[in-house]
C-alpha cells in the first residue's frame, strides 16, 4: 500500500521538475575531451554566474599562461635560481685569480746611526724579489678552477631541471583542481534549480517533503566541495607564483587541458641511455671526480718549493774622526762611500712540511667523489625505472577509464533517470547515481593528473624534454 502511494506521488510529477530530471544525464554527459558540460536547457543565470565566479578567474583558453610560459618566467625570475647562477660568476672569478702569477716584491730601507750615537753612518738599500713557481702550480690551479666553473654550470642546469619539473607538477595539480571545481560548480547549478522546483512541488502537495530534504543535502554537499576545490586551486596557484618569482597579488590564469596530453613512445632502454648521458647531476658527479684528481695534482705540485730570486742595491756612507784636506786645501772630516750590488736566490727546504696533509685530503675528496658518482648512477637508474613504471601504469589506468568506466557510468544514470520517470525508482536513487558519476569524474581527473605527473616525473628522471 505504501509502495502504491509512493508510485502515485511520483507518477504525477511537476512538469518542470520532470524537465530538469530528463536532462540530468545530458548535463553530466562528457564531451570529447572528457570534461563535464552544462546543457543549454539548464544553464540558467544562477549556474552561469557560479561558473563565471569560480572557474573563469582561473582559466583563460586564449590569454592564459601555458606551462611552457610559466617555465620561462621561472627561469628568468626565480630568486633561488638567480642566486644559484651567481655560482658561475664566482667560479669565473676564481678561474681568473688562478691564472695570475705571484706579485714581485720591492724593498726600500734606510739606516741612520745618529739615533744611536753614530753620526755620519747612513745606508740606503733598494731591493727587488721575484717568485718563480715550480712544479706547474699555476697550470694545476687553472685546471682546478676551470673544472670548478664547469661544475657550477652543471649545478645550475640541474637546478633548472628540478625547477622545471616542479613548475609542471604544480601546473598539473592546478588544472586538476580547476577541473574538479568546474564539475562541482556545474552540478551545483543543476541541483540548485532542481531543489527550487522540488520545493515548489512540495508547497503544492505534489511531492514528499523528504525529496526536498534530500536535494537540500545534495546542494549543501556540492557547495562544500566547491569551496574545497576552490581553495585547492588558490593554494596551488600561490605555489606557482612563488616558484615563478611572481608577486602573490599578481593575477595568474592558466591555459591548458589535462585531457589533451601526449603519449610518448619512449622505451625504457632509450630513457635509461638518455638519462645516463644527459642528466646534469650525473654529469656534475663525474666532473667532481675529475676535480678531485685535479686537486690531488695541485696538492702535489704545491709540495714543490718555489724559488725566489732577488737583487739589492746598497749605498752606505761613513764618517771618521780624522780630518783630511779637500781639493781646495781645506780641512774636512774623512768620509767613506760604498755602492754595493747584491743578487741571489732563496728557496724553502721541504724538510718537514711537504704538503702531506693537503695531499691526503685531496685524495680523500677524490675517493668520495668517485663513490658519489657511483651512487648517483644507481639513483638515476632507479628513478628512470620507477618513473617509467609509473608512466606505463598511469597510461593503462587512463585507457581503462576511457574505454570502460566513463561511458558506462553515464549510461547507468540515464537508466536510473528513466526508471524514476516511469515511477519505478525514487529520487534518492537518482541522487545516488549522480553521486557515483561525480565520484567517477573525480577519479578520472585523478587519473589524468597522475598521468600528467608521471610524464613530468619521467622527464625529470631522464633529464631532457620528452616529445
Amino acid at each position: 500500500m505504501k509502495l502504491r502511494l509512493f508510485k502515485k506521488s511520483v507518477r504525477l510529477p511537476f512538469v518542470f521538475f520532470l524537465a530538469i530530471l530528463s536532462v540530468i544525464p545530458d548535463v553530466l554527459a562528457q564531451s570529447s575531451s572528457g570534461n563535464l558540460r552544462l546543457d543549454r536547457d539548464v544553464s540558467d543565470a544562477t549556474a552561469n554566474s557560479i561558473v563565471d565566479v569560480s572557474v573563469t578567474k582561473y582559466l583563460d583558453p586564449v590569454s592564459g599562461a601555458s606551462v611552457e610560459e610559466l617555465v620561462q618566467i621561472a627561469l628568468a625570475r626565480n630568486a633561488e635560481l638567480l642566486a644559484t647562477r651567481q655560482r658561475t660568476t664566482e667560479a669565473q672569478g676564481l678561474l681568473l685569480q688562478a691564472g695570475f702569477r705571484p706579485n714581485p716584491g720591492f724593498e726600500v730601507s734606510v739606516s741612520n746611526g745618529a739615533i744611536l750615537g753614530s753620526p755620519g753612518e747612513r745606508e740606503l738599500t733598494l731591493g727587488y724579489a721575484h717568485t718563480f713557481e715550480l712544479g706547474g702550480k699555476r697550470e694545476r690551479r687553472v685546471e682546478v678552477a676551470r673544472l670548478g666553473t664547469e661544475l657550477a654550470q652543471l649545478e645550475i642546469a640541474d637546478r633548472e631541471r628540478q625547477l622545471t619539473a616542479e613548475i609542471k607538477a604544480r601546473y598539473g595539480e592546478a588544472l586538476a583542481a580547476v577541473r574538479n571545481l568546474e564539475t562541482a560548480v556545474q552540478l551545483l547549478g543543476v541541483n540548485q534549480q532542481s531543489y527550487r522546483l522540488t520545493r515548489a512541488r512540495v508547497n503544492q502537495g505534489e511531492a514528499a517533503a523528504y525529496e526536498q530534504g534530500l536535494l537540500q543535502v545534495e546542494v549543501g554537499r556540492l557547495q562544500s566541495d566547491r569551496l574545497l576545490f576552490e581553495n585547492q586551486v588558490t593554494r596551488v596557484l600561490l605555489e606557482l607564483k612563488t616558484l615563478t618569482g611572481m608577486n602573490l597579488d599578481e593575477p595568474l590564469r592558466l591555459r591548458g587541458d589535462l585531457s589533451t596530453l601526449p603519449a610518448p613512445t619512449l622505451l625504457v632502454q632509450e630513457a635509461m641511455q638518455r638519462a645516463l648521458a644527459e642528466r646534469p647531476d650525473l654529469k656534475a658527479a663525474r666532473l667532481e671526480e675529475q676535480l678531485g684528481e685535479a686537486e690531488t695534482r695541485l696538492a702535489r705540485a704545491e709540495a714543490v718549493p718555489n724559488v725566489i730570486g732577488f737583487g739589492r742595491y746598497t749605498r752606505s756612507s761613513a764618517r771618521f774622526d780624522q780630518f783630511g784636506l779637500s781639493g781646495a786645501g781645506m780641512l774636512v772630516p774623512l768620509r767613506d762611500t760604498d755602492n754595493l750590488l747584491t743578487a741571489g736566490v732563496s728557496i724553502t727546504l721541504p724538510s718537514r712540511n711537504r704538503n702531506q696533509g693537503n695531499i691526503q685530503a685531496a685524495v680523500a675528496r677524490r675517493e668520495a667523489a668517485r663513490l658519489r658518482r657511483q651512487f648517483i648512477e644507481q639513483v638515476v637508474r632507479r628513478e628512470v625505472n620507477a618513473a617509467y613504471g609509473r608512466y606505463v601504469t598511469a597510461r593503462q589506468a587512463l585507457e581503462v577509464f576511457d574505454q570502460q568506466v566513463l561511458g558506462q557510468s553515464q549510461d547507468n544514470l540515464r537508466i536510473i533517470r528513466a526508471g524514476y520517470t516511469l515511477g519505478e525508482l525514487r529520487v534518492f536513487d537518482v541522487i545516488n547515481e549522480q553521486r557515483r558519476l561525480i565520484d567517477t569524474q573525480k577519479a578520472y581527473t585523478d587519473v589524468l593528473k597522475e598521468y600528467y605527473l608521471a610524464l613530468v616525473e619521467l622527464e625529470r628522471a631522464v633529464g631532457t624534454p620528452i616529445k
